[in-house]
């Protein structure tokens, strides 16, 4: 496996009212190709703040962001974007929120009608492609934003909470159709970033957990998930890995 993005001391600051405040510190790690790993850290460890530094929304205040061994800056169109808040628009129909990210890298009105098919049938949303998101309960608001992002076919996905308002079955469905899509070497994407507060979600999915620190965000602790899937959460081994995720959060 080669490398796919690497950040090597990256840190974030802003410039608030009463002051400049570093929200992220010399952070540094590499995801390799092929790898999923989850973020994991108390509210204001600047996770969502990475996320959109990886996605090239917010640059480094220090620090660099390297892409295939390149230093990006500006949008990285290798990667899309997976929100919580779902981000979709309630004027355009299923269909269009779909094609959304699709108009700006390509032109041909076919490949985009395709790409659209195609995806809606990968997450399930068959028959629903003229409903407006109002029309759509949160699972299938869900299922329209990872079409969206998966549509742009991108080497790198990038979640950010993306089960963290819906309910419990809902939330299981999902992620277990996200493993399968991340699982099938077929499809383009197969390296993944997922920021939640779930550990137990984190242990289910991820090869490897990063533990940021309270503000300013570090890299406490880093934890490869070396359980087979799928993995039962009753299993003793299991519990071991949601026991020292806790301690390195503490």
């Amino acid at each position: 496996m080669k490398h796919l993005i690497e950040l090597k001391n990256v840190s974030r600051r802003f410039l608030l009212p009463q002051g400049e405040v570093t929200v992220l510190e010399d952070i540094s790690f590499q995801a390799m190709e092929g790898e999923f790993i989850t973020i994991v850290g108390p509210s204001g460890a600047g996770k969502s703040t990475l996320l959109r530094m990886l996605n090239g929304l917010l640059q480094p205040s220090s620090g660099s962001i390297l892409y295939e061994g390149q230093e990006r800056r500006g949008i990285n169109y290798e990667t899309a974007m997976v929100f919580q808040n779902f981000g979709l628009l309630p004027w355009l129909t299923v269909a269009q929120n779909i094609e959304l990210g699709l108009e700006a890298r390509t032109k041909d009105p076919e490949l985009r009608r395709d790409r659209v098919r195609h995806y809606v049938m990968k997450v399930g949303l068959e028959g629903y492609e003229e409903a407006y998101p109002r029309e759509l309960s949160g699972g299938m608001k869900q299922r329209v934003g990872l079409a969206r992002a998966l549509a742009v076919e991108p080497s790198l996905l990038l979640m950010d909470e993306p089960f963290s308002s819906l309910d419990v079955l809902t939330s299981i469905n999902l992620r277990n159709e996200l493993l399968d899509i991340w699982s099938d070497r077929d499809n383009v994407v197969n390296t993944m970033i997922m920021v939640t507060h779930n550990i137990e979600e984190a242990i289910e999915l991820s090869d490897r957990i990063l533990i940021l620190s309270n503000r300013p965000g570090r890299i406490a602790g880093e934890l490869k998930i070396d359980l087979p899937r799928p993995r039962r959460k009753r299993d003793p081994h299991f519990v071991e890995y949601v026991d020292r995720v806790f301690s390195l959060l503490a």
